[in-house]
């Protein structure tokens, strides 16, 4: 217990105490008054000493109550109070975690959520819960979060609409992110007042969090001035956990019809786990394969990595795959990606002097190449029709203006601001290659020899691929809408045409620019993400998200419809007018495979333990004390009624109070 004002109350039981006690002792003056009878002798002189200052203090109960009544106010005027678990005054901010882990589902078969909000509409009742001496419980507000914050009812005192508000706050499967939501509060905190400039700043609210503690950047965090925070934790810190942490696709190279997935898994638990796993394209299993997961380590989870056998699939489709086991958390056993139908490039070519790149060209699955005169390229980039293709081939060819688009090129210099300085390089061999970037992979470019080419000068937004012994011989560019690979001599210059690595680098770069800027999984996205797709203005859109739930989009000026932030894990469907229809895959956060509930989140330097107060929650005890002042005065006036025999009070025994 505790005591806001002690020395008031002590100085006022120094004043008024002894001031009751001494007038028990003073004698009563009273006028002499002859008598005929000496009857009243003795109760006369029984008042007299009774009237006899510093004589032995005899028991009575008026004093008693007088004395307990005395020393209530003194209490109440001390103000004590105990430490609980709510405030009852001010303004309060429920901060309720809606995070893909509080999906997860307890013994009781109830979610974290679910449990965070019976917890909060506890909260709620104890600050408005009524009573002759209760508080007013101040204003509150509630604010659900993830990886955004929303504000769900402002500051109110209506327990009614607190409580309606905290049931309809919805599950996410985002990350959990506390940042934006301290900021939103404090915003709310505080008013324009429109008398003075500038700002002024009400009361700091106490902050109450609902979550599991499992809180990306709660560390990041610091509490403003005046602030307070507890924390009730729910969910368990034993609770582990399975789940599909990343999932990715590629056709390999030899063959543009096949496609291979890759996965990778965390546990959580002390344990290994083996379970299965299935994987489906367009909701029809293809194949099912086990793999064993090792246990958490020093606190780290335990990864597995596998890989499914190659499979046929010459359309686009939805792949999935699926943990065909039960665990506590449902939103990462499940992961899926969007593959977009095998892409055949189409190529066009322009070369000066013998074919030797037509001849590599017409040897690879190519949709089309279109070989042309320099004039008839210089014709097709002024109308644009060099969009319709995927890669530009040059030889020998000086292009005056580079549209948007791939460039192969050999020999003379390209068009790029980045490389237009540039002098007659001297013979040399190579030194140096890039082998991990895709158009050097499996080139021996150790016999190589170049009798002349161009040597350039180039920015830092080049990339060198080959480096000969005295200039670069192979660049890579990006920018402006135009990726660049740049060979700075012509083949015929050197022995390169001969040698078997000629062709392996032609194909690597073709595929490389033909495949680049579209990723083969670039409909894979994490929950929070945006969904955006080009469509014709007047286009009706709505996408259906994996609860069939179906939500209107916009689209801007540009023919541009996006949707988002998006809130759940599955596959999305944006429907274009009457016909077209995209699928997009949504996948939860790998940091929310991670289900063990915190005891204790550190808040900056700050560590708040679960379920505790932070030093600001008291029950005030005061109001009862001078509930108990008035109830001992009215003992104490009846006890003086009856000792008195006043007829006032024979008057209400006999009539039962009725005059």
């Amino acid at each position: 217990m505790t005591w806001v004002t002690p020395s008031a109350g002590l100085l006022l039981a120094a004043i008024a105490v002894p001031i009751l006690l001494l007038l028990y002792f003073l004698r009563l003056r009273r006028q002499p008054l002859r008598v005929a009878s000496t009857m009243l002798w003795e109760r006369a002189v029984e008042d007299l000493h009774a009237n006899s200052p510093f004589q032995r203090l005899r028991p009575s109960t008026l004093l008693i109550l007088q004395l307990i009544a005395l020393l209530l106010v003194v209490l109440a005027i001390m103000q004590p109070q105990i430490e609980g678990t709510a405030p009852s005054d001010g303004k309060h901010v429920l901060l309720i975690d809606r995070s893909g882990s509080m999906t997860a589902v307890g013994k009781d078969g109830a979610t974290r959520l679910e449990e965070a909000k019976e917890k909060a509409i506890d909260y709620v009742d104890q600050l408005y819960g009524g009573g002759l001496f209760s508080s007013s419980g101040g204003e509150t507000m509630i604010i659900a979060f993830s990886d955004y914050a929303e504000v769900i009812t402002p500051f109110t005192d209506s327990k009614q609409q607190l409580i309606s508000s905290i049931r309809s706050i919805a599950p996410t499967h985002g990350k959990s992110q506390i940042g934006e939501s301290l900021q939103l509060a404090r915003a709310y905190m505080t008013n324009i007042d429109p008398e003075n400039e500038g700002v002024s700043s009400s009361d700091s609210a106490h902050l109450e969090l609902f979550s599991d503690g499992l809180i990306v950047d709660i560390n990041k965090q610091v509490l403003a001035r005046g602030e307070t925070l507890s924390y009730q934790m729910v969910g368990s810190s034993e609770d582990t956990n399975i789940g599909i942490a990343t999932i990715d696709a590629k056709r390999p190279s030899e063959s543009v019809e096949e496609v291979q997935v890759f996965l990778s898994l965390v546990n959580t638990s002390d344990n290994s786990a083996t379970v299965d796993i299935e994987l489906s394209i367009d909701s029809i299993p293809v194949g099912v394969q086990e793999v064993i997961i090792p246990p958490q380590l020093d606190g780290l989870p335990g990864k597995a990595s596998m890989v499914f056998v190659p499979f046929l699939m010459p359309n686009s489709g939805v792949i999935q795959a699926t943990i065909l086991a039960d665990d506590i958390l449902a939103i990462d056993n499940r992961a899926a990606l969007v593959v977009p139908p095998s892409k055949e490039l189409r190529v066009i070519l322009v070369e000066d002097g013998a074919p030797i790149l037509q001849s590599v060209l017409e040897g690879m699955p190519l949709q089309e190449l279109k070989v042309v005169h320099e004039t008839t390229l210089e014709k097709m980039i002024q109308d644009g029709k060099t969009a319709e293709y995927d890669v530009v081939v040059t030889r020998d060819i000086t292009l005056e203006n580079m549209p948007r688009g791939n460039y192969f090129m050999f020999g003379s210099p390209p068009p790029v601001e980045a490389l237009q300085s540039f002098v007659s390089g001297d013979a040399q061999v190579m030194l140096v290659a890039d082998e991990e970037h895709p158009c050097m992979r499996f080139v021996r470019y150790e016999d190589i020899v170049v009798t002349e080419g161009y040597e350039v000068v180039f920015d830092g937004s080049v990339q060198v691929l080959l480096e000969g012994s005295n200039w670069p011989a192979v660049m890579n560019y990006r920018g402006s809408g135009t990726q660049l690979v740049y060979v700075s001599f012509d083949p015929m210059d050197s022995n390169w045409p001969y040698l078997r690595s000629f062709p392996f680098f032609v194909f690597n770069t073709v595929e490389y620019l033909g495949r680049s800027g579209s990723q083969f999984t670039s409909s894979v996205k994490l929950v929070g993400d945006s969904i955006s797709e080009l469509v014709q203005l007047g286009d009706v859109v709505q996408i259906i998200d994996p609860e069939g739930v179906s939500h209107p989009v916009s689209v801007d000026s540009n023919g541009v419809a996006v949707w988002g932030p998006v809130r759940l894990a599955g596959v999305h469907t944006m429907e274009i007018g009457d016909s077209k229809e995209v699928a997009y895959a949504i996948n939860a956060s790998s940091l929310e495979s991670e289900v063990a509930s915190v005891e204790t989140v550190t808040f900056g330097t700050k560590k708040v333990q679960s379920a505790k107060s932070d030093g600001a929650s008291y029950i005030q005890l005061w109001p009862w004390a001078l509930g108990a002042v008035l109830a001992v005065l009215l003992a104490e006036w009846w006890v003086y009624q009856k000792k008195v025999s006043h007829p006032l009070v024979k008057t209400w025994t006999h009539t039962g109070g009725n005059s």
